[in-house]
């Protein structure tokens, strides 16, 4: 086994879907023209050049996409290479995890350069929800194994856990002013490429007050869930640049991978997937959360990032220092990426070394990497 370096890695906007509505008002869709395998060639094209790999030195790609549109969607990966130029005789994988399918695609682009498979590897992942059938999209998140919507099961666990309404909407508030502050200090732009005429996030309220939370619109007639303490539905693609440590040489180095694990939970508490999938991966690495210096969460609801933040005993000031989902969007294929890039960097202006990201994932599973800054 060797060590895995990340070099590098870049993103694409996240922009509201075509279906939605941007914070000022104006219809979403500015990447609505573009499909999974454009998102991600834009996003891997940016990673390699700001990583100064040539494209022609690529073994291996990895593809983490959650719904395959349309009907050349099982060509996946190879599209992803070939529509960012790279060579016909690069091979590749796609991979589904659901949410977490750009987490997976980076342990799986990992295992192959750790392995001896490839000296370099990229791990790519991007959803376009614009491009989703209506009548696969919305049934897409009501888990059938146990009979209710996810944010319903997210729902009930922090009722059981005691967590109010004012709670989540006061997390949700909490990551769309430190997303916006984020973005006013240039640190999302060090991850942008600008892809399809976008150049920057449009999911963030840049005056996100506690009143537009507090009226936000039920998801169902019942629970706490609103449209504002819910991930932004976006469209967006992101990409990692991995090495052995041989290829690695005289390039600047961003980080190293250092471990990654799946675990699985009862469908109805699929808000503590990440939970199950940070303790495992911990326990692997023989850590604690105490040991860890920043977390990238996914925040798929706010009462998922409560749960998960009292459960793990986490220092909040350590988790999505620079806002999460609620605010920045989850692009599904593309989240896994971006919270990787996130960490890495922001570890390296705190002088900080040690990261995990996580992703709770519909039907019961969570997914975790660990990775250091070097």
């Amino acid at each position: 086994m060797t060590d895995v370096m990340i070099l590098g890695g870049a993103r694409t906007p996240f922009a509201v879907w075509a279906k939605g509505e941007r914070p000022d008002g104006q219809k979403g869709g500015a990447l609505a023209a573009l499909d999974p395998f454009d998102l991600g060639a834009a996003a891997l094209k940016g990673a390699l050049e700001k990583s100064g790999v040539p494209g022609d030195r690529l073994e291996r790609l990895a593809f983490g996409n959650c719904y395959h549109v349309g009907p050349h969607a099982c060509y996946g990966a190879r599209y992803v290479g070939l529509r960012a130029g790279l060579p016909e005789s690069l091979t590749g994988v796609t991979v589904n995890l659901a949410c977490g399918a750009g987490l997976q695609a980076l342990l799986s682009a990992a295992d192959d350069v750790a392995d001896g498979r490839a000296r370099l590897a990229a791990a790519v992942g991007a959803d376009s929800s614009s491009n989703v059938p209506r009548n696969v999209f919305v049934p897409s998140f009501k888990d059938v194994s146990c009979g209710q919507n996810i944010a319903e099961t997210a729902q009930a666990v922090a009722r059981e856990l005691g967590f109010s309404r004012d709670e989540q909407d006061a997390w949700a508030l909490r990551s769309h002013r430190r997303a916006a502050l984020a973005r006013q200090k240039g640190w999302l732009a060090e991850e942008i490429v600008p892809t399809g005429g976008a150049s920057a996030d449009d999911a963030i309220r840049e005056q996100a007050s506690e009143e537009f939370f507090a009226q936000s619109k039920r998801l169902y007639e019942t629970g706490d869930a609103t449209h504002g303490n819910t991930h932004a539905i976006v469209d967006g693609g992101s990409a990692l640049v991995l090495a052995a440590p041989g290829q690695a040489a005289g390039r600047q180095v961003l980080g190293r991978y250092v471990g990654g694990a799946v675990a699985g939970v009862p469908p109805a508490r699929m808000a503590e997937g990440s939970v199950a999938a940070i303790r495992k991966l911990l326990a692997q690495l023989k850590l604690s959360a105490a040991d860890v210096d920043l977390f990238e969460i996914n925040e798929t609801f706010a009462s998922q990032m409560i749960i998960g933040v009292k459960e793990l005993g986490l220092d909040p000031e350590k988790v999505n220092v620079n806002g999460g989902a609620l605010a920045l969007g989850h692009p599904f294929g593309g989240t896994g990426g971006r919270l990787v890039l996130t960490l890495l960097k922001e570890l390296k202006r705190r002088g900080l070394k040690r990261g995990v990201a996580s992703i709770c994932v519909g039907a019961g599973l969570g997914i975790a990497a660990a990775v250091e800054a070097v």
